[in-house]
């Protein structure tokens, strides 16, 4: 490409130490050709990007922030220092194709009146991410979104008005605001409306800036020519409930910015935004009902007492400590925490109440054991749940059996945890391209050599191989393999695995 079609490329980093690598290593091979530029800003981490990250990538321009400017601001201040005619904003939970860089690039200059352009996002299972083309919100499709119409509704383009599910996700499409994931746009726009509005701290800021660019005469569009994958929410995961707070927050500045233009009194509007925020978090918090009416069903069944006050306090204290650790925000059956804490929160409990009620000796000891026996119970439903469907899966042939491609520097011993850190999939062992250079920490999961994965897959059963991620991107690539042959499936597996804080990504959607 000319030089005319030189780049800067905007990644505002906030914990991303494990999604990081993977993100620029695709930006590098994504690159290739072209005159790029990369700006990284740490945005006030508390845990910083590491200097062996950074030595594995020498291209980039390293920028650090002691605090949290929050997006828009750090992509400001990131811009400072940018020098070439286009700008890409990539998240950092991003994996780029290796013609995304080229394809938006070629559809800016084929169209001139383009303001800001997005792609194709996908979620790490293939699935289209809705935000990746939007309407402007209005106060019926926040309605509509938020009662689950535009779910039921997918094709009305009446009721399914914001994300525009009714549009052919393979189609060009001129929108209203493609997402802040990853978009394109040039640089002397950029400047000409002043970058993002650092009111917004985060959410919205992306919206807003789709707005203006409207504003200016300028088209927003959508292009299905390239995809681009995106681990939503990584960085919301470190902060959760401020993520909510900046979430609703922003809509409210929008709103309020642009008032005009939706002719309803602030009032009604925030009302309305308050009302979707109670029933957003209600939604990510709660969505496993089934697991709260079986705790609910355990601690009444191991309460056998007539104080129901007690009863009350007990299941009021187990609840919300579930809750707040967000045991029923997903299907996990590990209950870490569970037993830790519960007992001297239950033990502090009873003990209060007991004091406070000038109960006898012997009905403290009840108390006492039935706070020991509520979060043992409480614990063991998970796990002998965990085990059931364990073996299910493995008798009705469900679950995965994988290997891991790795191993010559870093420590797999995380991925082989007992408490199946992946649900569903059964980590065999490992292969490496250098099976004599593993490490010997990795070695007793040593399977052997990737050139001899056929035979490992047909001793093994195993149709699944896990590109381990690691500081450079890729602990290694596969080479010489013909996986369609083997009828084998590749994922690159991202993240540390604590707490749930991985990527497991299908590579065949990167094209």
């Amino acid at each position: 490409m000319g030089k005319e079609f030189s780049c800067s490329i905007i990644i505002v980093a906030y914990n991303s130490c494990d999604f990081i690598p993977a993100c620029l290593k695709s930006v590098r091979d994504a690159s290739q050709g072209i005159d790029t530029q990369i700006i990284v800003l740490d945005n006030g981490s508390k845990y910083p990007i590491t200097d062996e990250i950074k030595n594995y990538f020498p291209e980039v321009l390293w920028i650090h922030s002691k605090e949290n400017l929050g997006f828009g601001k750090g992509c400001n201040l990131a811009v400072k220092s940018a020098t070439k005619s286009y700008l890409f904003f990539i998240n950092p939970d991003t994996i780029v194709s290796k013609d995304s860089i080229s394809q938006m690039l070629t559809f800016m200059g084929a169209h001139p009146e383009a303001g800001a352009v997005g792609c194709r996002i996908l979620n790490e299972d293939g699935s289209l991410q809705l935000a990746c083309r939007r309407s402007f919100p209005t106060t019926f499709s926040a309605i509509t979104k938020t009662v689950g119409l535009a779910s039921l509704f997918p094709k009305s383009k009446f009721l399914a008005s914001y994300n525009m599910t009714y549009v052919d996700p393979d189609q060009i499409t001129e929108v209203d605001a493609i997402s802040g994931s990853f978009f394109c746009m040039s640089h002397s726009l950029y400047r000409e409306l002043k970058g993002f509005d650092e009111s917004f701290f985060m959410y919205g800021e992306d919206l807003d800036l789709c707005f203006r660019v409207k504003a200016k005469g300028k088209k927003n569009y959508y292009t299905p020519s390239t995809n681009v994958l995106h681990f939503k929410g990584q960085s919301y995961k470190t902060r959760r409930w401020k993520s909510y707070v900046d979430f609703y927050n922003a809509m409210i500045i929008f709103v309020k910015k642009y008032k005009k233009e939706y002719f309803v009194p602030t009032f009604f509007v925030s009302l309305g935004i308050l009302f979707a925020a109670l029933i957003g978090v209600f939604s990510r918090l709660l969505p496993k009902f089934w697991k709260i009416l079986l705790d609910l069903g355990i601690i009444s069944t191991t309460l056998v007492l007539k104080d129901y006050h007690l009863f009350f306090i007990y299941a009021i204290l187990n609840l919300l400590f579930l809750i707040f650790k967000g045991e029923y925000a997903n299907s996990s059956l590990k209950g870490r925490g569970i037993v830790h804490y519960l007992i001297p929160l239950n033990l502090c409990a009873a003990g209060g109440y007991g004091l406070y009620k000038g109960l006898d000796l012997d009905l403290l000891i009840i108390y006492g054991v039935a706070s020991v026996l509520v979060p043992l119970f409480l614990f063991g439903w998970r796990r002998v749940a965990f085990w059931i469907n364990y073996f299910y899966r493995i008798f009705s042939k469900q679950r995965h059996r994988s290997i891991l491609l790795g191993g010559t520097k870093d420590s797999l011993s995380n991925w082989f945890d007992r408490n199946n850190i992946i649900p569903g999939i059964e980590i065999l062992g490992c292969v490496s391209n250098e099976p004599t250079e593993v490490s010997k920490v990795n070695r007793e999961h040593l399977l052997g050599s990737l050139k001899d994965v056929e035979s490992i897959c047909s001793r093994t059963g195993c149709r699944e191989i896990l590109v381990v991620s690691n500081a450079s991107g890729y602990s290694e690539e596969i080479k010489d393999l013909d996986v369609e042959r083997l009828g084998l499936r590749t994922y690159l597996l991202i993240g540390n695995g604590k707490e749930g804080n991985y990527a497991l990504v299908d590579l065949k959607y990167l094209h």
